[in-house]
């Protein structure tokens, strides 16, 4: 199998998987507002119902784009990598076969009640199900996350005659990753549905004076995004820091530490040469590595230490950087948006009109912090599927690079068109508002 080919599929799958992501973190991150908007409601102000009967909408898009999106990354999986269910499959199927339960059952009855039964319930009722659908739609995720974490860091299991046999499912499902992986999702949901709320009200306050529920949505969101940047930021920070020492390489690429020693340092920027062996320039901080994990003489591993497997350096070092730059920027403009709104009454219209146009911008923010972190997970495990033993070149499939191509094309075609989709509803539900639409009664 050819180099070339090894990569297409690499990016099919990761196109897949991250365009099923930027919907997913959505889908959750507006799951619990969703649940926040009916608690206020039953506690007698009206404010947010309104505010449920707009948002509801396009948590319903991202719902049905999650739920369609799950089928091609299901498919690839056992196309694109049909040995590794052969390695893994003892892990593996339990976890995705749980998964899959979980998400049909669950989507076909309470989210569907929560989303057509409002007028057959009480509000006590229907305020149950959308916190359910929340907690819900939280918890069917944990389950490809600790398969994700488990082949980053396998613990529970021992690899013998070519597969993983589990010893213990607790460690399996508690691996060093999983805390880490299943934070870092959830704060990114937050903060994506956060700026995601803030950026449509932004544009709706552009347009038209706000009534009372959509300001206090944006002083929900404005204070939410601020909340859980700094969140993301500490998560992001911590987790690096702690995983150093499971995943050596992908650290080392991280923070540019390229020959091992005893004074490591973190490139904050860097140039590599055109050997891709060390650094045309870089600006370093001295001692800031000194959580990257150590070898048996007790110098700190730098990217020496994986000649031929260590993942691509240039992409995971700045698809880091794009993340925590990019991270630092949102939080930058959502806390001046955040005080200066406390500072004039809570009324978006007081905000300058150039501040809520980078509001806007800032809408789909969460969006490119969650696709350059992604991309600096999945891709600074290279070249391993699970992390030590199984390498992608073994478990990928015989397929010729021109078909990959096509498929890839093919694919990246589709989802152009749900993206546009999406976007044009959203655009309607922002011009329009919630439209009520009259009921017949009696026969036609």
């Amino acid at each position: 199998m050819t180099h070339s080919a090894l990569w297409l599929s690499q990016a099919q799958f990761f196109m897949s998987l991250a365009f099923m992501l930027l919907f997913l973190l959505l889908e959750i991150g507006l799951a619990w507002a969703l649940a926040f908007f009916k608690l206020r409601a039953l506690a007698g102000d009206e404010r947010w119902i309104q505010a449920y009967r707009f948002w509801v909408r396009p948590f319903a898009l991202a719902f049905v784009l999650t739920f369609a999106s799950a089928v091609p990354v299901m498919a690839q999986f056992g196309s694109l990598w049909p040995v590794l269910m052969e390695r893994i499959g003892n892990v593996a199927s339990p976890l995705l076969g749980a998964a899959v339960l979980t998400v049909f059952v669950f989507k076909s009855s309470v989210v569907g009640a929560m989303l057509f039964g409002r007028r057959h319930v009480s509000e006590r009722v229907h305020a149950a199900l959308v916190v359910a659908v929340a907690v819900g739609v939280t918890v069917a995720v944990l389950l490809p996350i600790v398969l994700f974490s488990w082949m980053h860091t396998p613990a529970g299991a021992v690899f013998s005659d070519g597969q993983y046999v589990v010893t213990d499912w607790r460690a399996v499902f508690f691996n060093p990753s999983f805390p880490w992986y299943a934070g870092l999702l959830l704060a990114l949901a937050l903060a994506t549905a956060s700026l995601f709320m803030l950026g449509i009200s932004s544009l709706r306050s552009l347009r038209r004076s706000l009534p009372d529920a959509d300001r206090a949505v944006f002083g929900l969101a404005a204070g939410g995004a601020v909340l859980s940047l700094i969140l993301l930021a500490v998560v992001a920070i911590m987790a690096g820091r702690a995983l150093a020492e499971h995943e050596p390489a992908r650290a080392a690429a991280a923070t540019g530490y390229w020959q091992s020693g005893s004074q490591p340092s973190f490139a904050i920027v860097a140039v590599p040469d055109s050997q891709g062996e060390g650094d045309r320039w870089a600006w370093r901080w001295q001692g800031g590595g000194q959580f990257l994990a150590r070898d048996a003489e007790g110098r700190y591993r730098g990217l020496d230490q994986f000649s031929g497997m260590a993942p691509p350096m240039g992409l995971t070092f700045w698809s880091l950087r794009i993340a925590l730059f990019g991270t630092a920027i949102l939080l930058l403009f959502a806390v001046v948006a955040w005080w200066r709104l406390r500072q004039r009454g809570g009324d978006p219209a007081s905000l300058p009109v150039w501040l809520r146009k980078m509001l806007v911008a800032m809408g789909f923010g969460g969006w490119l912090v969650a696709l350059a972190g992604f991309t600096h997970i999945v891709f600074g495990a290279y070249p391993y599927a699970v992390a030590g033993t199984v390498t992608l070149s073994e478990v990928l499939a015989e397929m010729p690079a021109p078909v990959l191509m096509a498929g890839s094309l093919a694919l990246f075609i589709v989802y152009a068109f749900c993206m546009a989709g999406f976007f044009q509803l959203l655009w309607h539900g922002v011009r329009y508002g919630v439209v009520p639409v009259a009921r017949r009664r009696g026969r036609a």
